[in-house]
């Protein structure tokens, strides 16, 4: 870790690995320890704008928290200047597993199963430390340089609290709509109650995408994907097996309480699941499993893995981040963002904010019959889309923008 504090001046600046509606992600190279850093810039204005402090602060806690664990991308520092917000972490040069379905269309299954496995760890992770993930996807699978893979931006993230637990079934439940397009689940387009189970769909819709070079429920335009996310029954290629279609069939279940998952510590179901059967999830948790896809690299600077609309980007920051550097504004909302006012915070608490998972015995067997009859009522009836799931949708999904670059879907005024 470099020495505290640190600024934008002590990097080098080698490449743009990645760009969207918040900021950029740079390669850069430290000058105090000659190490390449992936470097998240956050736009301040932009978080203002949007009204994303909360969810900026919640992905600055939970990498802080999380910095000890596997399967997460490890944060080495946060900084400041008056325009941006800084973000230090582990450079992976493999990429991501956007970049590289779209080289090779889809996966191997021996390839997906490995990914879908080290996934389902770090979302196991996530989920308990009581953090819903909320935006995974192809982009935030990282591939590092022996193969395993990292999860990062939680952006989108929530640390549950016991103020979000329902007390009836104690479970926490958020409502926030957010996600990205084509991995939302049904009860986030409906503007639904939920909880850690909009992962698990995520990760059925991913594990699609991975072995068919689509996912599942893909339509020209998002209203019309979200239509057939409510309305279409799953329907799977040929060349997918039994094992692998009874895995999708039940992660991508329409009723949240019914997905494969749902409950207290429902992600062991996942694990004991035929599609694993050959999968030792002890090597898993120990980043022992042999990748079967290990990235070339041909030198510590090399970005081939990533996008080339990327990495042919002009390297560069606002020119106001680098003149005004360690000045702050008298009321910045962001005074307290730095590292260092984090640990101090931590250490003064004794311990990090982040709360474990609420214990709860729930499955799918003991959910109230009323409940499930009350969300069957929204779903299709005669093969057509019911007119109070097209209203329901209209409110939640209108509401929302659209955000152009990663065609993500965010609340005008979300909350954390």
């Amino acid at each position: 870790m470099p020495p505290l504090p640190a600024t934008i001046d002590d990097f080098n600046l080698i490449k743009v690995l990645g760009k969207g509606c918040m900021g950029k992600v740079l390669l850069v190279r430290s000058k105090r320890d000659d190490t390449l850093y992936a470097l998240k810039a956050i736009q301040k204005k932009w978080v203002l704008k949007q009204k994303e402090f909360a969810h900026t602060r919640a992905e600055r806690d939970i990498l802080v928290g999380l910095r000890n664990q596997s399967f997460v991308v490890h944060l080495h520092h946060v900084f400041q200047t008056p325009s941006t917000l800084f973000l230090l972490l582990d450079y992976h040069p493999g990429g991501d597993i956007a970049t590289q379905l779209s080289l090779m269309s889809k996966f191997t299954p021996e390839r997906t199963r490995f990914y879908a496995a080290e996934i389902v760890q770090g979302l196991n992770v996530l989920h308990s430390h009581g953090i819903i993930y909320r935006d995974l996807k192809p982009e935030n699978v990282l591939i590092q340089r022996d193969g395993h893979i990292i999860l990062t931006d939680f952006g989108l993230s929530k640390i549950f609290t016991a103020a979000d637990v329902d007390q009836e079934e104690g479970m926490p439940y958020t409502q926030t709509f957010c996600g990205t397009a084509e991995y939302l689940a049904p009860e986030v387009l409906l503007g639904e109650p939920y909880t850690f189970a909009v992962d698990f769909w995520s990760l059925g819709t991913l594990l699609f995408e991975m072995l068919a070079g689509i996912t599942p429920f893909w339509a020209e335009t998002h209203m019309d994907m979200y239509r057939r996310v409510i309305e279409d029954p799953l329907e799977f290629p040929p060349s997918f097996d039994q094992d692998t279609c009874s895995l999708l069939s039940g992660l991508l279940k329409k009723e949240a309480c019914m997905r494969l998952g749902w409950g207290h510590d429902g992600i062991e179901y996942i694990k004991a699941h035929p599609y694993f059967e050959r999968i030792d999830w002890d090597l898993v948790a120990k980043r022992q499993l042999e990748p079967p896809s290990v990235p070339v690299i041909k030198d510590e600077q090399d970005c081939s893995h990533f996008d080339d609309v990327f990495t042919s980007m002009p390297v560069r920051i606002s020119q106001d981040s680098r003149e005004q550097d360690g000045v702050q504004p008298i009321l910045d909302p962001f005074v307290s963002f730095d590292y260092d006012s984090l640990l101090i915070e931590f250490q003064q608490n004794n311990k990090p904010r982040l709360r474990k998972r609420h214990s709860a015995s729930m499955t799918a067997e003991h959910i109230d019959d009323d409940r499930v009859n009350k969300k069957r009522q929204l779903r299709r009836r005669n093969g057509k889309l019911n007119p109070s799931v097209a209203s329901t949708l209209n409110n939640s999904v209108y509401s929302a923008l659209t955000v152009e670059n990663h065609q993500q879907v965010l609340l005008i005024q979300p909350t954390l």
